[in-house]
């Protein structure tokens, strides 16, 4: 099955009768590049190389509250105690997208400077145009989630040109953005074959459309509530219902190509990185480093009830629900499903034995041979992980694509558009689809107005855990204000002489969130080289 692979290789000759006509040799001419549909093709697989991904060290999971990470990966501390500075966001991993994202557009727009005269099959052009449309948009996308409103760049500056450029308002890229992806759905098939996984594909340009507008009729960037904003969400979500299917088991939804995607960045052997290393057992050799947290822990319901395990005092302190039927004594019985398929704890079987992250267990820091690259938390990832490939010990890597975008958050984003517009049954409806998924099927929501406002939020933050939505969707509901100010915690888990084990949620740091933090600042040195055409987010 073929896939977008990441990486270029040429092998030129070149031949002339006449010296003065030879042709570089050691390069491919930028005439040929575009009259080559093979060159052309190989011009937008590497363009896909904007498309970020949360198989990495540094993920936006660990800049919120969803992980930890005890290498520092990525420089999160900053970004997670609020010292997140126009002088230090470019070192600050992946919540830092500014030069990516222009060095990626520029390539973008030389492609659309020549593609029109290049002489090359008018079906591949029309393909190859509708991805570049589509990645140009997803560029943008993410820049504006990031930044707010960001100069909209469509040429190519030459040498001897006014460069200065000024930043559009949040509103005119999202038309922008919306425009783009308009043209493409035209020109892409709806779903992609099986030999072209990871391309553009009309339906993902839907989805990414249907996210742009989400977010855009949100708090942060809708704070009058314009219905308008919320329709228009609405719409674009209603244009994918049906067209794909809630997996029957969640957990394997991420671990191979499936009918729940609409959208995913996709590997191969060569083009993986070590992910079961990274986020692996230290006591089976692996690193670590970024693991949940017991504050997501926390954030999932109780199968029998459906109720939240815990109920939020008025100073913030955490008292047991009575209702719910949680034992602290057993904190990992009787849980969402969901829990299970995407968090190891301690007492999980996994790859061939239990997980120890009880204080003195061998996944623990005490382990005297590699407690450096224990949890800190006595938690590890299992969504996304392939249990057959072990951490070390082989030249095997995970395949399984990133997903961008898959059904189950195009529910969601139904869900929630539908509430605010006051059609709470089908707000409800759609939220239930969610839970009653065959291997969830978690009792269903009944709450109205407020709460099932609570209700859409956790239930997108326990679904799509660790998909990278939840860095997005505190601030876009502009509640990370109180979300963001919260400590992280861990469990401390210890194990008496007699076996039984006693669980204490325990402090592990500290976090500050100010009004600025809800935008990325935008590079100083980005600002400097503007000459003053390039205005700073607010409170930077």
């Amino acid at each position: 099955m073929k896939k977008i692979v990441f990486f270029i290789s040429f092998i030129v000759a070149f031949s002339s009768c006449d010296v003065l006509d030879l042709k570089p040799l050691d390069k491919i001419s930028e005439a040929d590049a575009w009259t080559d549909q093979a060159l052309v093709q190989v011009y937008v697989n590497g363009t896909y190389t904007a498309i970020p991904h949360g198989r990495r060290q540094d993920v936006l999971g660990a800049r919120c509250e969803e992980m930890y990470s005890i290498h520092n990966w990525g420089n999160s501390y900053p970004v997670l105690q609020g010292a997140m500075t126009p002088d230090n966001v470019s070192s600050l991993g992946n919540v830092h997208y500014w030069n990516t994202a222009y060095s990626n557009l520029r390539n973008i727009n030389i492609f659309f400077e020549n593609i029109d005269a290049s002489p090359v099959d008018q079906s591949f052009k029309n393909g190859a145009i509708g991805e570049m449309k589509f990645l140009r948009a997803f560029i943008y996308a993410n820049m504006i989630w990031r930044y707010g409103g960001v100069p909209l760049i469509t040429k190519v500056f030459q040498l001897n040109e006014d460069y200065s450029v000024s930043r559009n308002s949040y509103d005119e890229c999202v038309d922008f953005i919306i425009s783009e992806l308009d043209e493409a759905i035209r020109l892409l098939p709806d779903k992609q074959p099986a030999a072209q996984l990871g391309r553009a594909s009309a339906d993902a340009c839907r989805a990414l459309k249907g996210r742009v507008l989400l977010y855009a009729a949100s708090e942060l960037n809708n704070p009058d509530h314009n219905i308008n904003k919320w329709q228009r969400a609405a719409t674009a979500a209603e244009e994918l219902l049906n067209k794909y299917d809630l997996l029957d088991d969640y957990q394997s939804v991420f671990l191979a190509d499936n009918d729940e995607i609409i959208f995913g960045r996709s590997f191969t052997q060569a083009s993986s990185p070590e992910f079961n290393r990274w986020i692996a057992r230290n006591g089976t050799s692996g690193q670590s480093g970024n693991t949940p947290t017991q504050n997501v822990v926390n954030a999932y319901e109780m199968a029998a009830t459906g109720e939240m395990p815990f109920l939020e005092q008025s100073d913030g302190s955490l008292v047991v629900n009575p209702a719910s039927g949680y034992d602290p004594n057993n904190p990992y019985d009787g849980r969402d499903p969901r829990f299970y398929a995407s968090i190891l704890y301690d007492g999980s079987f996994w790859q061939g034995r239990e997980t120890e992250s009880w204080r003195g267990g061998i996944d623990s820091p005490e382990n005297p041979t590699s407690g450096w690259d224990a949890s800190q938390t006595s938690y590890y990832l299992k969504k996304f992980v392939v249990e057959s490939i072990p951490p070390t010990g082989t030249s095997l890597r995970q395949t399984n694509p990133w997903i961008w975008f898959r059904y189950g958050e195009i529910l969601l984003n139904y869900a929630e558009a539908k509430f605010e517009l006051g059609d709470e049954a089908t707000a409800r409806e759609y939220l239930n689809k969610i839970r009653s998924r065959a291997s969830v099927n978690m009792p269903p929501i009944t709450d109205s107005g407020e709460n099932l406002r609570k209700r859409i939020q956790n239930e997108r933050r326990i679904e799509l855990m660790f998909e990278e939505h939840r860095f997005f969707d505190v601030r876009r509901w502009k509640i990370g204000i109180y979300t963001e100010n919260q400590d992280l915690m861990s469990m401390y888990i210890s194990r008496l002489p007699d076996g039984t084990k006693t669980y204490e949620q325990s402090f592990l740091l500290s976090r500050n969130f100010q009004n600025q933090h809800y935008l990325i600042p935008i590079p100083q040195t980005e600002i400097d080289r503007s000459l003053g055409s390039l205005v700073q987010n607010p409170g930077y």
